[in-house]
């Protein structure tokens, strides 16, 4: 049905057809992908979601940055179920293309790409760690062993380039006042049509990055950290992770009943 809805939605805009290709792609790899147990693809994102915040602990502890990288970290990233909020933006996606600023639109196209190359990667990588290598535990070498098998580079450099544009954007367009005031109009309508958590979510991330002072400074150290650690795994690095304790990620039982890493 939504499917449908999105291909009749005449999107007259740049960003506006751009975010109605990346929704109509997002549909389909949604009705198509291959089912995973859900434990398992929560597992992993807690995982890596505890990578990057090792990783990026400096940042992330770092009041001018925190509200910024928590956003990144926790909302675009993290162990949760976005079903509902993926639905809902395919439902109001005719009233979004009319409501929504060319700016958030644009940015909200690169959040949607983004979450789609993210869930592709965890899928596949997901299958490899657990499928095809049988593992039921989740640590580095696990890790590592999976992300290496998957042999998808290229992808991984997609994700990592979409990561870099929603942060220019964000950057960019947060500090308009305009937008925000727009955001912020829309709210009450946003809830009487059962969109609260769609549009809290992109006020939110807006909002976020319009606290923060400088934000070139935190996307351009997040990306050539992660561009390091990306190149130093495929190329076979011993220990492509770039901390001061490696060892300091957790081994996780997928099979537990928590969520917790076993430190």
């Amino acid at each position: 049905m939504y499917r449908a809805r999105l291909s009749e939605t005449n999107a007259r805009t740049p960003s506006s057809r751009r975010l109605k290709t990346a929704m109509l792609r997002y549909h389909d790899f949604r009705t198509s992908s291959p089912e995973i147990e859900p434990k398992l693809i929560q597992a992993l994102a807690h995982w890596q979601s505890q990578r990057l915040i090792t990783s990026h602990q400096d940042l992330y502890h770092d009041p001018s940055f925190s509200d910024g990288i928590g956003f990144l970290f926790e909302e675009l990233y993290a162990p949760k179920d976005f079903n509902e909020r993926d639905k809902d933006l395919e439902r109001i996606f005719p009233k979004l293309v009319k409501l929504m600023p060319e700016q958030v639109l644009s940015t909200v196209a690169a959040l949607v790409e983004l979450n789609q190359c993210t869930q592709e990667l965890d899928i596949r990588l997901s299958e490899a760690i657990f499928q095809t290598l049988g593992h039921t535990t989740l640590d580095r070498v696990n890790y590592l062993q999976g992300y290496r098998l998957c042999d998808n580079q290229l992808l991984r450099q997609r994700q990592l380039d979409l990561v870099a544009e929603v942060g220019q954007k964000l950057d960019r367009y947060a500090r308009s006042n305009t937008i925000l005031f727009s955001l912020k109009m829309t709210k009450g309508p946003a809830e009487m049509a059962g969109l609260s958590a769609l549009h809290g979510f992109i006020h939110e991330g807006f909002e976020a990055f319009h606290r923060m002072q400088n934000i070139p400074y935190l996307m351009k150290t997040l990306i050539a950290r992660e561009q390091a650690i990306l190149n130093n795994i495929f190329s076979g690095h011993p220990s492509p992770f770039d901390f001061s304790n490696p060892d300091a990620l957790p081994e996780q039982d997928v099979n537990s009943n928590t969520q917790e890493p076993k430190l």
